[in-house]
């Protein structure tokens, strides 16, 4: 029998309500994740990406439709450790609050900072790390409960170039490892191709899901990808899929 899938949504909306004014945020999405993929979200501002991420995590409750998903963990752009923890108790937090023995989620937090490079800060405090340090004890604490279901929102989004690409290939690692099943929020192109399985192109408000598209690249996976022609393919097509919904919503701002 086939596996059943990670994450099922079925004809999944998603309304805000403020006096007279109803808003449609997510409507009619249906999708399914393999148990063990990574799949990027990317899609105008305001298309509803967060929120969708928030109904399959239970943050939000749908207006309409259904959610079927595992046991889930976030990572977020940004406040995404706590500033009175140390490196060490921000990552075994998620343990401790399942109530596992001190022992046992020190050992277990020990492990994620060693394999994201940060043994030497287990006792700073996050004010103490850069910012894609501070990323790092998010995603390993994240990592560290044992989620079968990681759920990131724009996490590499606050960090600058050159953090944000050593941080994008240190992710890949971890997940390369793990096989975690991820659903990623993302509005940086290049990096829904360079880390996910599947990439789902949203609309503008109220956010549908307009394409499904595979990512043919072969894993492992690394940056030297964006040299080749198929690459420049399908980020252009994204792009272009993108860019009537990314002015239709700029213009709605204003």
């Amino acid at each position: 029998m086939p596996e059943a899938p990670a994450v099922r949504t079925t004809e999944l909306s998603k309304a805000f309500v403020s006096g007279p004014t109803t808003t449609w945020a997510v409507e009619d999405v249906s999708i399914d994740l393999e148990p063990g993929s990574f799949t990027c979200i990317v899609g105008p501002s305001g298309g509803g990406k967060s929120t969708l991420l928030r109904l399959v995590g239970g943050l939000e409750e749908a207006t309409t439709g259904t959610v079927e998903t595992m046991p889930s963990a976030f990572v977020f752009q940004e406040h995404g450790v706590f500033p009175w923890m140390t490196v060490r108790d921000n990552v075994a937090f998620g343990l401790k609050m399942a109530g596992m023995p001190k022992a046992e989620r020190r050992r277990i937090a020990d492990d994620w900072i060693q394999r994201v490079r940060l043994e030497q800060f287990a006792t700073a405090y996050p004010h103490q790390l850069s910012g894609g340090m501070r990323q790092r004890v998010a995603i390993a604490r994240a990592f560290a409960t044992g989620s079968p279901l990681l759920l990131m929102d724009e996490p590499l989004g606050a960090l600058d170039a050159q953090t944000r690409m050593l941080m994008q290939e240190e992710l890949l690692a971890l997940w390369e490892a793990e096989r975690t099943t991820v659903l990623m929020v993302t509005h940086d192109i290049d990096e829904a191709i360079l880390l996910s399985d599947r990439i789902l192109v949203m609309s503008a408000r109220p956010g549908r899901v307009k394409e499904d598209l595979a990512v043919p690249f072969e894993r492992p996976r690394r940056h030297d990808i964006e040299r080749s022609p198929q690459y420049a393919e399908m980020r252009s097509h994204i792009w272009e899929s993108l860019r009537d919904d990314a002015l239709a919503a700029e213009g709605a701002d204003r």
